[in-house]
């Protein structure tokens, strides 16, 4: 018989009879909520609902009932938890021991129930708009122990638990739109594509319910997943707990409502966003919030120098540079363009910039290394402690220098752990024949290392994402864009780097991309989307007050200037001005610039 279409009543009433029993709940009622069961003694239930607060992407609370209440008037008119589930999980000391049919024979009175959202509700509606395929009758969702841990609460402490979905790749963001508005049943995706970071390496060894093929064209989609519940419970290792069994759910009276997405703010629609094809890593961020990223983008693009860098430009690129560093944990920049005839040989356009995103970059947490050239490093740790000392870098600069006759790998870790970004900002690079050139045609092979060649390695990894940073073509990583720099930058046939990288940002001047990189994670955190995304639904939303004192501000950056200049650098273009980068004095186009970018932030 199809339950689909049938009243939650009546499946309850066939189940307490005993003709339902064993079966999974998976197609039951169409279009109504469906819940997840936790049955643990009173004195526990503080804990477990401080755990449910913390977690709420796993375990949003749709009823908590009274110690000894069998029945949830919130969700039904006539129910009895201890007989109106197809199967229990009983749970001794933290062990599954076995499942039942009725807790009728337990001693309840005691014991209060959880009512736990499950994602069940609105599979009928993945179905109906192409998101998902139907589950084949008698079929569970694939479901998968991660290795995010959840937030603890008293006993309660487990690995989140998620259920998967094959979803077609032009369906995506129909899918984050159609459950971000049901957060009382799991609400949107914590996780599209390549599962590896979740630590499941392969789709086809389910922990809980049933394989699904992802099909060529497919992507699959991650929902946090109720039975985050129950292995809760067996970590708590409490004497006596129940569950519900795997598939088998509590249906519920209320009906599931299907968002009207054309009537939904800009801030509240998702735009799900591919950031590395290498590894199929994805992200996800509002609409707005991708909206202001492109107008941070824009105002970078700028060409004061008139050198044709708008043929540079590769759409989409800032927007997946900014999602790469946000989820980044670990991150190596790279700088130096020495283009001039006396000591020190570099100019103000590249380490300033670096130096702000490394801020930006430091206050969220993330791990920031400078590889340098061997022969600077005193020179580079002397500006970085003096930014340090000043407030201008929350935390001492890691400068490492590059070993050209060491191994590559090697230089791609920091303590044992793989860079996740290698940026290079304003950093010369190899021409074809081999040579390093500034804009004018010079030859300074002789004042660089081939850090080059670890560039081209981190591009060459499959996790690790480089983004390269120029305003002319001829800096390291340009390379993806070697053509363009070729047709339409002055004596681009001579000076374009050949090293590739995945991604590039064109900028009228490199340091401006760096402010915006460091902006646009600011964006980033204060966008809900992209925050819950970023922390798997674990915690709270994110406060970025903490973050305003470092992000690019031009009494910021004319400080940093300033240090830098202290130490001898001057401008490329114009040696002979202060507070000078590219020819145009700090106080004028500069300063614009960065206000321009505040403004866009919000700040």
């Amino acid at each position: 018989m199809n339950f689909s279409k049938a009243l939650p009543s009546s499946v309850r009433a066939l189940i307490r009879s005993g003709e339902l029993k064993h079966l999974k709940t998976t197609l039951y009622c169409e279009s109504y909520k469906q819940a997840n069961i936790v049955i643990l003694p009173s004195a526990l239930a503080a804990d477990f609902g401080n755990f449910a607060k913390q977690n709420f992407g796993a375990i949003p609370l749709l009823y908590t009932s009274k110690p000894g209440e069998f029945d949830a008037p919130d969700l039904c008119q006539d129910s009895d938890i201890r007989t109106d589930l197809p199967l229990y999980t009983v749970i001794r000391n933290g062990v599954a021991e076995s499942q039942v049919e009725s807790l009728q024979d337990f001693n309840l009175s005691d014991m209060v129930t959880f009512y736990i959202g499950c994602s069940f509700s609105f599979l009928n509606t993945l179905v109906e708009n192409g998101v998902a395929k139907p589950l084949p009758p008698g079929n569970n969702v694939a479901i998968y122990r991660t290795n995010l841990d959840c937030s603890a609460s008293g006993p309660f402490k487990c690995k989140m638990i998620v259920s998967m979905q094959p979803v077609p790749q032009n369906k995506l963001n129909l899918a984050a739109d159609l459950s971000n508005f049901l957060d009382d049943v799991h609400g949107a995706p914590v996780h599209y594509g390549s599962p590896t970071s979740l630590g499941i390496k392969d789709l086809s060894q389910v922990d809980f319910g049933d394989t699904a093929v992802v099909e060529e064209g497919y992507v699959p989609v991650f929902w946090c997943c109720g039975i985050t519940g129950t292995e809760a419970l067996k970590a708590a290792k409490i004497d006596l707990s129940f569950s519900h069994a795997p598939g088998r759910m509590f249906v519920t009276d209320v009906a599931q409502e299907v968002p009207d997405l054309n009537r939904k703010p800009p801030e509240t629609l998702s735009e799900v966003v591919q950031f590395s094809a290498k590894n199929q890593s994805y992200s996800v961020l509002s609409k707005r919030t991708l909206a202001a990223l492109d107008q941070l983008a824009a105002t970078t693009e700028q060409d004061p120098g008139r050198r044709g860098i708008q043929h540079l430009v590769v759409q989409g690129d800032f927007v997946k540079a900014c999602l790469a560093l946000s989820h980044a944990q670990s991150v190596a920049l790279i700088t130096g363009f020495p283009v001039h005839d006396f000591d020190p040989p570099d100019e103000t356009d590249g380490l300033p910039g670096i130096i702000s995103l490394a801020a930006s970059l430091q206050c969220l947490g993330k791990s920031v290394t400078l590889i340098v050239d061997a022969h600077t490093l005193d020179f580079n740790q002397s500006i970085a402690k003096r930014c340090h000392k000043e407030g201008l870098l929350p935390k001492e600069l890691q400068i490492v220098p590059f070993q050209p006759k060491q191994p590559l790998e090697g230089q791609l870790c920091n303590s044992g752990r793989l860079y996740d970004v290698v940026l290079a900002s304003e950093r010369c690079g190899r021409a074809r024949d081999g040579c390093y050139y500034g804009m004018k045609g010079k030859n300074i092979t002789d004042r660089l290392t081939p850090i080059d060649d670890l560039f081209e390695a981190a591009s060459n990894h499959s996790d690790i994402v480089t983004i390269a940073i120029g305003d002319g073509g001829n800096e390291l990583g340009m390379g993806k864009v070697v053509q363009k720099v070729r047709e339409h930058i002055p004596l681009g046939e001579k000076v374009a780097c050949v090293t590739a990288s995945d991604l590039v940002l064109a900028a009228g001047v490199s340091n401006w991309a760096c402010y915006a990189l460091g902006l646009a994670l600011y964006t980033l955190k204060s966008c809900s989307i992209h925050d819950r995304y970023l922390r798997k639904a674990i915690g709270f939303p994110s406060d970025t007050k903490f973050m305003e004192k470092y992000m690019p501000s031009y009494t910021r950056e004319k400080k940093i200037l300033e240090v830098i200049e202290d130490f001898g650098i001057q401008d490329g273009i114009s040696p002979d001005q202060a507070m000078s980068v590219d020819g145009m004095y700090f106080d004028e186009q500069h300063a614009t610039v960065i206000k321009d970018l505040r403004t866009i932030a919000g700040l």
